[in-house]
């Protein structure tokens, strides 16, 4: 005999004390072979890891009962294909309608066997839920059970059919209730099945009792166009408890009135082709099985026209496409047709009317049927294509410059697949090419350049240009002493200076004081920086002379050089004949780059020095003869 143990999950089996008058339970055994899922229930979509596995039907004679499982009781059972599914992959079943509205405070569960093996360790498994819609949205999780039986979800470690029973809370007591049996393959790849068989509810329905209320019928569209169409017939506002039935009946006269066995729900679906100016009537006849009284609807009559045909609906644009980020939808305008709906709802302003905005967040296909005036429907697709703005990058040569200087900037679209992109580029600059330039104005200056692909969706990138103040050269200088001269830069937006004495010593102080190595006129050179600003540099004189008291007839009278600067040549003059007379050139370095040899020269003829082979700079000017030695600052411009 098989061996059968039973789990409870969340609560009792023990009934409370409330009156169970009205409590009935029913069950699915998947017996029959004529449809999966049975009458009444409803597969529920495939989910995650992007696999799909499905809930179907098995028997003992049928392939595929990984591990192999006979049903519980009875010739047939649910499986559920999670071997060799993708982990992740999960389908639901979704129950009949249950009706607790006459539960008071008794309990309700539901029960169900599930086959539980140790062959195969994926951790496969059913989660079972309970909710007022036959959906997992805002669903109450009941609890759930791994197939692998060495699992918990609850532990049971043989091989075997094992029972489980769920409580339904005592939060639901409508009519309108469902519990869902969610499965899902967690284990991936080479998993094992899942069975469930044998699902029994309790239920404490509202029975009908006297005559009741037939409510109102109607039809949708009552104008059948051409051969053959479709009329959605739905009554409303009847009575709708547990022990009444329907009874929907056509005639082609509206006296002699047939059963439709077919029509068996509050909503029905007819199809129907006759002759052109023919009519049907439909009624529906509402029976209370606990009084045996009935109740009667109104009768509709549905039109078929055999020659009638579609209208051909015409949409503008016929393909759309907006960009994306876009806030105003892509206008569709439908003609052809008298009344028009439009799906799907995503995105759109409306779905109803001739004039609709589309404004998706992804390409869309929406599809539009227009009705005409006999009732005919023809539909019309049309595409809204979401476009996304060109991909767009800024280059400068530079994005520091001196504030007034100018540097290039250049919009690169990084390519694109499909058909060739023509681009519209506009510069805050008014520049209407790929590149333009940009002018530093003040210490930030942003540009900003649109750049709209053939499609016309605009992508915006901006770039900033950082301005570097000029360096302003000013300064003053003051004799201390004899040949000692304190220097003072004044100017301003200087990151380095650099001060020549034109005697061979530097230096690179804001305030310096500097004694000269000899008596005379020096030409000294300031140059202030403020990269990547072009240098500012100013020249000028000092003329130094030692102390009254150590000066001994050492300057020769009126001692003049000219040109100074000098290109190729130099002359000193003086006052007198001297005997004896020697000039000796230096560069800023103190090395000596001209010699002239001592004799006697003429001051008014002066002594003649060669600058055409010296390199641009300042030098000393060393001239000495009997009575001492003079200096002089030259400097050399080619």
């Amino acid at each position: 005999m098989k061996k059968i143990i039973t789990y409870v999950i969340a609560g009792c089996l023990a009934l409370s004390g409330s009156d169970l008058f009205g409590q009935t339970t029913t069950g699915e055994g998947f017996e029959s072979a004529t449809a999966f899922p049975p009458t009444g229930w409803q597969t529920i979509g495939f989910g995650g890891g992007g696999g799909a596995p499905t809930w179907s039907r098995r028997t003992t004679a049928t392939a595929g009962t990984t591990p192999a499982a006979k049903p519980f009781g009875g010739a047939g059972m649910a499986r559920f294909s999670s071997n060799n599914a993708t982990a992740g992959g999960t389908q639901t079943l979704g129950s009949p309608v249950i009706d607790l509205s006459k539960r008071g405070t008794a309990n309700s569960y539901i029960s169900l066997y599930m086959y539980r093996d140790s062959i195969y360790k994926g951790d496969d498994s059913v989660t079972v839920w309970f909710n007022t819609a036959r959906s997992l949205t805002g669903a109450k999780r009941l609890g759930g059970i791994a197939r692998y039986c060495r699992k918990t979800m609850p532990d049971s470690v043989a091989n075997g059919w094992y029972k489980y029973s769920f409580a339904i809370p005592s939060s639901f007591t409508g009519t309108t209730n469902y519990f869902l049996i969610q499965a899902t393959a967690r284990g991936g790849a080479q998993g094992g099945n899942i069975f469930v068989d044998s699902v029994t509810w309790d239920a404490y329905p509202t029975f009908c009792a006297g005559k009741p209320t037939a409510g109102k019928l109607t039809g949708s569209p009552l104008y059948i166009c051409g051969t053959a169409g479709q009329s959605t017939l739905t009554l409303s506002g009847n009575t709708a408890s547990t022990g009444i039935s329907y009874t929907w009946q056509q005639s082609a006269d509206s006296l002699t009135f047939a059963n439709n066995g077919a029509w068996t729900t509050t909503t029905a679906t007819g199809f129907f082709a006759a002759a052109q100016g023919k009519y049907r009537y439909i009624r529906v006849i509402v029976t209370c099985a606990n009084s045996g009284l009935k109740d009667t609807s109104n009768c509709i009559r549905i039109w078929i026209d055999n020659t009638a045909t579609p209208p051909t609906i015409t949409v503008t644009p016929a393909n759309a496409t907006i960009c994306s980020g876009a806030t105003v939808g892509a206008k569709l305008v439908a003609t052809g047709g008298l009344t028009y709906s439009w799906t799907p709802t995503t995105g759109l302003s409306g779905t109803t009317g001739d004039t609709i905005y589309a404004l998706p967040s992804t390409s869309t296909f929406y599809t539009v049927s227009g009705v005409d005036a006999k009732g005919c429907t023809g539909t019309r697709n049309v595409a809204v294509q979401v476009t996304a703005g060109p991909t767009v990058s800024i280059s400068a040569t530079d994005t520091m410059v001196c504030q007034g200087d100018s540097v290039q900037l250049t919009a690169t679209v990084a390519p694109v697949g499909g058909p060739p992109q023509t681009y519209t580029y506009t510069w805050s600059t008014g520049s209407t090419t790929t590149t333009t330039f940009a002018k530093a104005v003040g210490s930030t200056s942003v540009y900003q350049v649109a750049v709209k692909n053939t499609a016309g969706c605009e992508t915006i990138k901006t770039k900033t240009i950082y301005g570097i103040l000029k360096p302003v050269n000013t300064y003053k200088y003051t004799v201390v002493s004899g040949r000692k001269v304190t220097f003072d830069f004044t100017g301003s937006n200087a990151k380095t200076l650099n001060w020549n004495f034109s005697d061979g010593n530097e230096s690179s102080q804001k305030s310096t004081t500097y004694t000269f190595s000899g008596d005379g006129t020096f030409k000294v050179r300031l140059i202030a920086t403020n990269p990547p600003c072009k240098a500012d540099t100013v020249y000028f004189d000092v003329k130094v002379a030692a102390a009254a008291s150590a000066i001994k007839n050492v300057v020769l009278a009126d001692l003049k050089m000219r040109p100074n600067p000098s290109n190729e040549q130099a002359y000193i003059t003086f006052n007198g004949m001297e005997s004896n007379v020697g000039v000796m050139v230096l560069d800023a370095m103190g090395r000596i780059v001209y010699r002239s040899s001592y004799e006697v020269v003429d001051g008014m003829k002066g002594i003649s020095i060669p600058t055409e082979s010296l390199s641009n700079g300042l030098y000393q000017v060393r001239i000495a003869c009997s009575k001492g030695v003079s200096t002089l600052g030259l400097q050399v411009v080619h």
